[in-house]
């Protein structure tokens, strides 16, 4: 397998790169209005070993750009107790069914289009998820959830006016419900980026899924990673559905 990698980028550029504004990641920068969603603003939802179920999605808005079938629930993830007896964390698809539940608090048909996740381990947790939801294709608002890797959604916020272009676009795409889990997307990624460079000289692990404009709106996993040696971002782009690297091009 074969990853993409290029040149040296900023870590914004990088974002950006990958379809993902500094927003997402860090919760600022909107250039439009910030107000708390519709329900309990940075309620939590418990992290017990029972995953949530989510509610089905609504009929797909006229324009949506999906073409994925999106009419069945969200895979179960898996669940990670450390040293046999710690606090259970859980991989993304887990972290996706309890962030859904608050989203769909906001307004019930909401729906994800961008995840990303800083400092992943090799399980696939990172230090927390960001993710994006919206509920109709003309987006006229976006909620921004994080979640901590023992399924505690710990902020919600809504973006509203000039902010939600920095989420949703023409590349923007509704994220299938059967996308293949975290830890299988590092595994994946690390493989590809070990057969180019030396794993022992990088740092700063980031995972995202999100569609954007450099890839004509094709829908990938992003496994990204800072390569020491030559100061560059080396990333391998993932299939959500297959699991097959994209070469680079």
């Amino acid at each position: 397998m074969r990853a993409r990698y290029g040149r040296t980028f900023s870590p914004l550029r990088v974002l950006a790169a990958i379809g993902l504004c500094a927003v997402l990641v860090v919760g600022c920068g909107s250039s439009g209005s910030t107000k708390a969603p519709t329900g309990r603003p940075g309620a939590t939802v418990a992290a017990s070993a029972a995953p949530a179920t989510s509610a089905g999605p609504t009929p797909r808005a006229s324009g949506d750009p999906t073409d994925q079938a999106l009419n069945h629930d969200i895979p179960p993830g898996r669940e990670i107790s450390e040293g046999g007896g710690g606090p259970v964390s859980y991989t993304f698809r887990e972290e996706w069914r309890r962030a859904l539940a608050e989203a769909q608090k906001w307004r019930s048909g909401a729906y994800l289009v961008k995840a990303v996740g800083n400092d992943v381990n090799d399980e696939g947790v990172p230090s927390y998820w960001a993710l994006a939801f919206i509920d109709r294709a003309e987006a006229d608002a976006v909620l921004r959830v994080e979640i901590d890797p023992w399924g505690k959604v710990t902020k919600t916020e809504e973006v509203t006016g000039e902010g939600v272009i920095s989420f949703v676009d023409q590349y923007t795409k509704r994220i299938p419900y059967d996308v293949i889990d975290s830890d299988q997307v590092v595994a994946i990624g690390k493989a590809a980026l070990a057969a180019r460079y030396n794993l022992l000289k990088t740092k700063d692990p980031l995972i995202a899924l999100s569609s954007n404009e450099i890839t004509g709106g094709t829908l990938h996993w992003t496994y990204m990673l800072f390569y020491e040696s030559t100061a560059e971002y080396v990333s391998a782009q993932i299939d959500p559905l297959t699991g097959e690297v994209t070469p680079p091009t």
